[in-house]
């Protein structure tokens, strides 16, 4: 019997990729002024309200309105990088003050709702302009900024999925109840801030989150509901147990 005798070839050595330092640089300072552009934008909507305009923003900047466009797209682009930073803001606020393996559901939902309308107090202007979907040229615009805000919920129904595991729920009734719950706090807090930058909120702040937390609260316990799950807004989300389990 013949035996052929093979030989490893070696592998061809990948070259290193070179960075060139210039293109680096440019990146750098690129994303560094984007992001003074945008803290220039949320300063010119806090003080001169939803109305603002891009030759406003340019001289809050300090900088011409051409140069903004050297950064930005377009004025979709801007705007969706202010929704961004929005969102940025809100899930720094909300994610470490949150354990549902720990947790009451309703705390979960109340400091949810909390922290986002401590974020709307802060900037109450940004957030009507956002809501308002300003920068209408591309009509894009407007969903993409509003998009910013729903990936927020859709990330708070994905921890509930994986908390909830081992159950294999229907993924997108809990999309759906995130969705509802996005376009509850979009509506809620448009008619909350009122119409005019100059208007008082229309209830206090603490009977707002009161309101709004029992508002999500039941589309969660709506969507369980539908799901078949005996969930107890006062115990944690991981004690929610399926009806028709079978009895040992």
């Amino acid at each position: 019997m013949l035996y052929v005798r093979r030989i490893p070839v070696p592998l061809p050595v990948a070259k290193p990729v070179k960075l060139d330092a210039r293109s680096e640089r440019w990146r750098e300072h690129r994303k560094k002024v984007r992001a003074e552009i945008v803290d220039a934008a949320f300063r010119a909507i806090d003080r001169r309200g939803p109305q603002v305009s891009l030759q406003e923003i340019a001289a809050e900047a300090g900088t011409a309105k051409p140069k903004i466009y050297r950064h930005f797209n377009d004025k979709a682009d801007l705007f969706h990088a202010i929704g961004k930073r929005l969102r940025d803001m809100l899930v720094a606020a909300i994610f470490p003050t949150i354990d549902l393996a720990t947790d009451p559901t309703r705390e979960v939902v109340r400091r949810c709702v909390a922290e986002y309308v401590a974020l709307v107090e802060q900037h109450p202007n940004v957030l009507r302009f956002i809501l308002a979907g300003r920068f209408p040229e591309p009509a894009e615009s407007n969903t993409r900024g509003l998009n910013e805000g729903r990936e927020i919920t859709m990330a708070i129904a994905q921890m509930f999925n994986n908390e909830l595991r081992e159950m294999h729920l229907d993924e997108s009734s809990l999309q759906l109840a995130a969705t509802a719950c996005f376009g509850a706090a979009s509506s809620s807090t448009d008619w909350w801030l009122g119409p005019g930058p100059e208007d008082p909120p229309r209830m206090p702040t603490e009977k707002f989150v009161a309101h709004l937390t029992t508002i999500m609260l039941g589309t969660i316990a709506g969507i369980a509901d539908l799901l078949d799950i005996d969930l107890h807004p006062d115990e944690p989300l991981r004690s929610a147990s399926p009806r028709n389990a079978a009895v040992g």
